[in-house]
């Protein structure tokens, strides 16, 4: 059975909607199940979402509105939303759990590319080197830049790059095309320069 931590609850009722959610912690993830029962069926939901390592929620789990919206009763100032959508936000959960429990998925790195990081590691650090690299270090790698993208080249090469965007031409076209130049993400120190830092 999948332990899961209290972390927050949210519920209210209008004339129009009432909803719930909930948010826990499940193996070390915060999770939550939002349910949101409209006057309308096509704008009630219901799902449950991870907070990934970008910090934007990732839906893992939904439950159509049609399965549960009729056995609801219609919004009202006076609906308890919690009583009522308690059981399909802790089935949600349930469900979030044995999504998050099942073995994670392993990313392989081809041989090319394992030593093209033992290059790097070895031409930043020297050829002996050993580096650690903190989770404070992952965190800001993950805030700061774009995203990392490693591009095989067919000369043999390998680009590790955060400096394109996902829709990048020279990301999308795997290098073979060059960087349309609206590439630009914020310095740190800009960043902190503004925050008066």
């Amino acid at each position: 059975m999948t332990v899961m931590i209290e972390r927050d609850e949210a519920a209210g009722a209008t004339a129009n909607r009432y909803h719930y959610t909930r948010t826990v912690e499940i193996a070390g993830r915060t999770v939550q199940a939002r349910v949101e029962r409209d006057f309308y069926i096509n704008q009630s939901l219901a799902v449950a979402e991870v907070l990934n390592d970008q910090m934007t929620w990732t839906k893992l789990a939904a439950e159509a509105p049609g399965n549960w919206w009729h056995d609801t009763p219609t919004p009202r100032h006076d609906v308890h939303a919690v009583t009522v959508l308690g059981p399909l936000t802790e089935q949600l959960l349930r469900r979030a759990a044995e999504i998050l429990a099942a073995p994670p998925t392993t990313v392989t790195v081809s041989p090319h590319v394992h030593g093209a990081i033992s290059a790097l590691l070895a031409t930043s650090y020297g050829f002996d080197a050993e580096h650690r690299i903190d989770p404070d270090e992952i965190a800001w790698a993950y805030s700061h830049g774009g995203a990392l993208h490693i591009i095989e080249h067919p000369d043999g090469s390998v680009t590790f790059t955060k400096a394109h965007r996902d829709d990048c031409p020279f990301i999308t076209s795997a290098g073979t095309q060059d960087c349309d130049e609206d590439c630009y993400f914020e310095h740190p120190a800009d960043a902190k320069l503004q925050l008066g830092e």
